[in-house]
């Protein structure tokens, strides 16, 4: 039945994976990225709006780009990548406790890692993490692997997958790997097989190259990747990502929901010496720390996080998995979905666009939780209550695409694109004013010229830094809001303009030099000039 019920679990989280449209402004951003990328066949320089984009690395761009060569420039496109990162991640967990601990409790690892909810949530979202979480367990198992067998093949393993979460990420993809494996090495007096010559060849081979061809075009690429993007982020505030040393807690209860808590309440189970389960609670405890203290805080950041958990429950499995507790709490969340989209006062909280889509998945969620936490708390078999606790989990994918659709209504510019594009020809430009949107310009399917003070709509740190140079070049698509006025008194070229719906004061100077408003969405109007003088 465990055998199925993975299948269920790994078809579940794929559902309706190119279903809602890209949320602005990560998924936009990032799949616009990958769009450039596969457009021209440049898969060394990532660009946004035809800039560098260097404020994440090549991997999981190259990637979706890949998948945008054989699809299309599509939303099924740019989510395959992270959805199928995350197949592969419990692909590898499950074959480690396979390896490690049993065949029936290497089902229970991976059917517990696919049905946490930060587990499903990134991976249908168009960003990095499920691919950087996949290279890090790699080289974490291969550093684990190195320790015990003392076989110095899987250090050099361990680097290969460094090197390449380096190239997803950054330098984090090598700070989790070494702060889990060097107190569990020390711990076992294996030091030493954590470091390889042909290791740490291999790692500056791989990255070596892209690195070089980078620097080649953008110098001062080391300098942004090092100092800002890695030290001011862990060091400083400078980024605005900051939180309390507390901020991860409750991602981490809550992303792993409902095996947090059955892990906590079978703890006796790994109150043990045995190697693996001090290598999987350092693998937790560690890392958990060092975010903690780190100045930039995301919740995606602990996702690395989530597969030692379902490690833990395999582990348990052995032996006895205590549920009740996780039944309960699966009840009670059930309940007070129930609860909440009876109560008028909170409903009427909820935006009126959202407010049916809500009360739907609310219920529809509710009552699946509920039902799956009292199966749980009843049933005397294991594999049901195991079946019935991720039922609710992996079904979110299912109920709540009602809610993502609205959601993604408010939050993308597709619809905003569909009515634009009957009055885009091949050579029309599209003008943001002060207004840009990663979906537009994906929907598009081309650049869309930036007038703007500051280049802060691009929500790239690269660009915003270096924006006095990038607005200085006449062929940028990023202009000075000087250049805007010479704009909208020459003739004679059909274009679109787009304005924020929050920007009353250009809004009405479109107006007042003729243009027409086409298309208005949440966060955005669009204007069509047809080249005349007013």
């Amino acid at each position: 039945m465990l055998k199925v019920w993975l299948f269920v679990c790994a078809l579940a989280i794929g559902i309706h994976l190119g279903g809602p449209p890209l949320l602005d402004a990560d998924e936009g951003r990032n799949a616009e990225v990958a769009r450039e990328m596969a457009a021209t066949n440049d898969y060394v320089l990532p660009r946004l709006n035809t800039l560098p984009y260097l404020d994440k690395p090549i991997v999981y761009f190259a990637a979706g780009a890949a998948v945008m060569e054989v699809l299309g420039p599509t939303e099924l496109a740019a989510r395959l990548p992270a959805y199928l990162f995350t197949l592969a991640t419990a692909a590898l967990l499950f074959w480690w406790t396979r390896k490690r601990i049993g065949e029936e409790e290497a089902f229970v690892t991976a059917i517990a890692y696919l049905a946490m909810p930060l587990t499903v949530a990134f991976a249908r979202i168009v960003i990095f993490d499920s691919a950087l979480t996949l290279f890090i367990v790699l080289a974490i198992i291969a550093f684990f692997e190195a320790v015990e067998t003392k076989d110095k093949r899987w250090t050099i393993a361990a680097w290969a997958a460094i090197a390449l979460g380096v190239l997803t990420k950054g330098p984090v993809a090598i700070a989790l790997p070494l702060l889990t494996a060097i107190p569990f090495a020390i711990w076992r007096k294996s030091f030493r097989m954590l470091w390889s010559f042909l290791g740490l060849l291999l790692f500056i081979a791989i990255i070596a190259p892209w690195v070089w061809a980078v620097s080649q075009e953008v110098p001062d690429f080391l300098h942004y990747v090092l100092v800002t993007e890695t030290a001011a982020r862990l060091a400083t505030d400078e980024l605005k990502r900051t939180g309390p040393p507390w901020y991860f807690l409750p991602y981490l209860v809550g992303g792993a929901l409902p095996w947090s808590i059955v892990a906590l309440a079978s703890w006796r189970e790994w109150r043990t010496r045995n190697p693996l389960v001090v290598f999987v609670l350092l693998w937790i405890l560690v890392p958990l720390v060092f975010f903690s203290i780190s100045q930039s805080k995301r919740p995606q950041y602990i996702l690395p996080l989530m597969p030692p958990i379902a490690v833990l429950i395999g582990w348990s499995w052995r032996s006895s998995l205590r549920f009740r507790a996780a039944a309960a709490a699966t009840a009670a969340i059930g309940i007070l979905l129930l609860v909440a989209v009876n109560v008028p006062q909170l409903v009427d909280r909820i935006q009126a666009p959202l407010a049916g889509a809500a009360t739907t998945t609310g219920l529809a969620l509710g009552a699946i939780f509920a039902a799956g936490g009292a199966v749980a708390a009843v049933t005397k078999r294991r594999d049901l209550a195991l079946i019935a606790l991720s039922l609710p989990v992996i079904a979110i994918p299912v109920v709540a695409n009602p809610l993502m659709n609205a959601i993604g209504e408010r939050r993308s510019t597709r619809t905003l694109a569909a009515t634009i594009t009957p009055h885009v020809g091949p050579r029309t430009p599209v003008i943001g004013v002060e207004a840009f949107a990663g979906s537009l310009a994906f929907y598009l399917r081309r650049p869309i010229v930036l007038a703007t003070d500051d280049a802060s709509e691009l929500t790239s740190n690269y660009i915003l830094r270096r924006y006095d140079r990038i607005a200085g070049s006449e062929a940028s698509p990023v202009k000075r809001m000087s250049w805007l006025d010479e704009n909208l008194t020459s003739c004679c070229e059909k274009r679109i303009y787009i304005a924020r719906v929050k920007d009353p004061e250009h809004q009405q100077l479109l107006l007042s030099r003729g243009a027409q408003v086409i298309a208005t969405g949440t966060h955005h109007i669009a204007y069509v000039w047809d080249g005349r003088k007013p």
